[in-house]
């Protein structure tokens, strides 16, 4: 009897602390100054506040059928349609100070990763490769969670947050992966961090310090072999001067009829930290990233490169594709291949950090 009454309590213990795991909510903002937003659910839908009774399955919503408060509509099954994607829990609508909607997804963090993980890293790759990206997402997605400040939403769901594909993303090996490592993040100290992830480093991942600041010794750079396995192993782009000129004028640099561009300056991994520009007004300094987002992240892949003139084009040749910081997602298949599992994965490209759950962080809602 007391046996059988001890392994109750483990259940009941184990059944409790997953509830409170999975009772983490995030905030993902799905699209921004919409004139209007179409919903719909096959099974119907369901208005925080009115009774629709389930009969309504589709509804145009504007600025105008809103009030001052947000609006919030789920599917009385599982899955609410918009845009043509599939989404589980509430889809928030918010009239904005300039009268367009904004449309934000309100879901368990668990159900979120399910459309992260396939949308960031190939579904079919090595399954400890998967695992460490679902946590490293689940860290990431805490830690903008965390610094979100007053904003009505944690992060969006795109590349400057993670892509995020809703129930249309999501692929059962990687949704394995979330289910299998559910409720585990990264921690330093107790705290949950950035966990920054990239596709392929170019052999050596970056200190954030270089691009953000960021002087922490769980995000300073390691060895990686992503190059014996990367498809971004080498690249070579060209650009014309004159496209060239007319992109960085965007950023506000007026250049005219440019004669030199030199690296100046790399950091300690030997990616460009500037870049300098001779034009008929002399030389000006333009940092790397800069100088990467503005020719566009498909013309340069990464910072991890070399420049020179060619008659009137500008040839870069790199290696790499990313800011190169925290988890190499290509090394971590490499890693994976050769037998590592997620833990040592995490730990190569985040060292000293501790894996914890969610529980023992005590994050809330």
């Amino acid at each position: 009897m007391k046996k059988m009454f001890f392994c109750i309590f483990l259940l009941a213990v184990f059944s409790c602390s997953r509830q409170a795991t999975s009772a983490e909510n995030i905030r993902v903002a799905l699209a921004d100054n919409q004139k209007s937003v179409v919903l719909k659910s096959n099974t119907g839908l369901i208005v925080e506040g009115q009774v629709l009774n389930g009969q309504e399955k589709r509804r145009i919503f504007s600025p105008s059928s809103l009030g001052s408060r947000p609006m919030r509509v789920k599917s009385s099954g599982d899955l609410l349609q918009f845009n043509g994607r599939s989404y589980r829990g509430w889809i928030e609508l918010r009239k904005k100070k300039n009268g367009l909607l904004l449309v934000i997804n309100d879901l368990e963090i668990e159900d979120y990763l399910k459309g992260v993980v396939a949308s960031e890293i190939p579904y079919d790759w090595e399954f400890e490769a998967l695992k460490a990206q679902a946590i490293a997402s689940r860290t990431y997605a805490l830690y903008q969670k965390r610094e979100s400040g007053n904003r009505p939403y944690h992060l969006v769901s795109t590349v400057n947050g993670q892509v995020y594909g809703g129930r249309s993303g999501e692929r059962e090996r990687a949704v394995q992966a979330v289910r299998e490592t559910e409720g585990l993040v990264l921690a330093y100290d107790g705290v949950v961090i950035p966990a920054f992830y990239h596709a392929s480093c170019g052999g050596h991942t970056e200190n954030a310090l270089e691009l953000w600041g960021i002087d922490e010794p769980y995000l300073r750079g390691v060895d990686c072999d992503c190059q014996e396995i990367s498809r971004y192993g080498l690249w070579e782009k060209r650009v014309s001067l004159e496209n060239m000129a007319s992109a960085l004028g965007r950023l506000g640099y007026g250049l005219k009829g440019v004669t030199g561009v030199e690296i100046d300056g790399i950091t300690a991994a030997g990616r460009a930290r500037q870049l300098s520009i001779r034009d008929a007004g002399g030389i000006t300094s333009i940092p790397a990233e800069k100088f990467r987002a503005a020719l566009g992240y498909s013309q340069v892949p990464s910072v991890f490169f070399e420049v020179e003139l060619a008659g009137e084009e500008v040839v870069i040749s790199g290696r790499g594709l990313g800011h190169g910081v925290g988890l190499c997602q290509w090394g971590a298949k490499e890693m994976a291949q050769r037998g590592s599992d997620y833990r040592t994965i995490l730990s190569h490209y985040y060292p000293g950090t501790t894996l914890m759950s969610l529980d023992s962080l005590g994050l809330k809602k």
